[in-house]
């Protein structure tokens, strides 16, 4: 390049000086001019004389600077034949087969909808709100049941299910579905569910529970069909969902009263038993008679006491009457001092076998209050029970389904504007990053 400028700048000093004779000196302006008629053509066969620039004392040849400037433009026009066609291969020939394929090729796809939300009977919205605010499900709340439901949308059982139900591998496979979209008919059960990831979209709102779901197949009757079982089989594994709960709740209420009742036919077989061995029906209120007729005697006692100080004073010590009356309460102050004994534990009463009245009196209230809580306990575990079956009986969780399946008209994919835009846009896009590269590290070698 140095050379090409330095033979113009020559070429341009030369127009500006005056022209030399034949190479020697300036020209001699009052000489005539020769009549350029009479000039020779140059001679065939003879090769010409390269042309010869004088600039300041140098002599440059512009054939070098010719051959220099071929050499140059060569390889710019092999770099534009390459640039052009790497445009060709990794631009047009990806947007055109894309565009074929879109157009011609891609099968429809229709898409259902589906809304609903998972319901408990005895969920609380409060702990709900909070698990949803938190992203922590309270034990028993619905959200916790909606991520179940979310990842049973995408799992080996439901499209098990549903492939029983509506023949989905089969209606999947059809050979009228294009090659990119359809399931092959041999693919194993990890290939389906991956396909399947693909023809289902699912939402979640974690603040309202709503599940929002969009099921795609190839025909719209086919699509509705899908959706309306893929609801029912979510609306089955809902109340399944506390299915195990409910029955383990039932077998423990169970296992519970005939504990109960256990230990309530042992209550009441102890008390047989000490009756038939105290030979005492009831011990306490035979402690009651003997304490009113320790005071009925008491009474007496008193009352005899009463007499003879009253006919003390007019009657002799050795009187008939009142020795008989001494007697008397002799008798009732010993037999008062008997029952006080009886009752106390100091003795022991007749055919009782040395027990005391008060021991065998504490043992049989022992008994009956072992008696009274294993009733009690008896009729908490049976209502436990009645309570159990109900809920058993009853649906505890359940769908509701605000938005039901319908069959589409229009298909819904492929969205083949806006996909071939994106092809667009992205081949672009790489191949103008790639070429920036290219010609970056070409330039950072030269």
């Amino acid at each position: 390049m140095g050379d090409v400028l330095d033979n113009k700048k020559g070429a341009a000093a030369r127009k500006n000086q005056p022209q030399k004779a034949d190479g020697k000196g300036a020209p001699n302006p009052n000489k005539p001019k020769g009549n350029p008629q009479n000039k020779k053509p140059p001679q065939q066969g003879k090769a010409q004389r390269p042309v010869v620039l004088e600039t300041k004392g140098k002599v440059v040849d512009l054939s070098g600077a010719q051959d220099s400037m071929g050499r140059m433009v060569r390889p710019q026009k092999r770099r534009r034949r390459a640039l052009l066609l790497s445009f060709l291969l990794f631009v047009l020939t990806p947007i055109g087969l894309s565009t074929y394929y879109y157009l011609e090729v891609a099968s429809d796809r229709y898409a259902s909808s589906a809304g609903f939300a998972v319901r408990g009977i005895e969920s609380s919205a409060g702990l709900d709100t909070i698990g949803a605010l938190t992203g922590l499900a309270s034990s028993g709340s619905t959200t916790s049941d909606s991520y179940i439901v979310l990842e049973y949308l995408e799992s080996q059982d439901l499209i098990q299910a549903l492939d029983r139900r509506v023949d989905l591998r089969t209606v999947f496979s059809q050979d009228e579905i294009d090659p990119l979209s359809r399931l092959r008919s041999e693919a194993s059960q990890e290939e389906f569910l991956d396909y399947w990831t693909r023809m289902i979209k699912t939402s979640f709102d974690p603040t309202s529970g709503i599940i929002n779901i969009e099921v795609q197949s190839f025909t719209p009757e086919h699509a509705r069909e899908v959706a309306a079982a893929t609801v029912e089989l979510t609306q089955e594994l809902a109340n399944n969902l506390t299915a195990s709960a409910r029955e383990d709740a039932l077998r423990f209420a169970e296992a519970e009263l005939a504990r109960q009742e256990e230990r309530l036919r042992e209550a009441l077989a102890s008390i047989s038993n000490f009756r038939e061995r105290e030979q005492s029906v009831n011990p306490a209120a035979t402690a009651e008679l003997d304490i009113q007729l320790l005071s009925s005697l008491e009474s007496r006692l008193v009352d005899l006491n009463a007499r003879m100080a009253a006919i003390s004073d007019s009657l002799d010590e050795n009187a008939p009457s009142i020795v008989s009356l001494r007697r008397q309460a002799e008798a009732l102050e010993g037999q008062i001092d008997r029952r006080r004994a009886a009752i106390s534990g100091a003795l022991t009463r007749e055919g009782v076998d040395g027990a005391a009245v008060s021991n065998l009196l504490s043992a049989y209230e022992g008994l009956e209050v072992e008696k009274r809580f294993a009733e009690e306990s008896y009729a908490s575990a049976l209502a436990s029970l009645e309570q159990a079956r109900r809920d058993a009986d009853q649906q505890q969780r359940y769908l509701a389904v605000y938005s039901n399946p319908y069959t589409p008209q229009d298909a819904a994919y492929p969205r083949r504007p806006t996909n071939i835009f994106l092809i667009v846009v992205i081949c672009v896009g790489l191949w103008g990053i790639g070429t920036l590269l290219v010609y970056s590290v070409r330039d950072h070698m030269s």
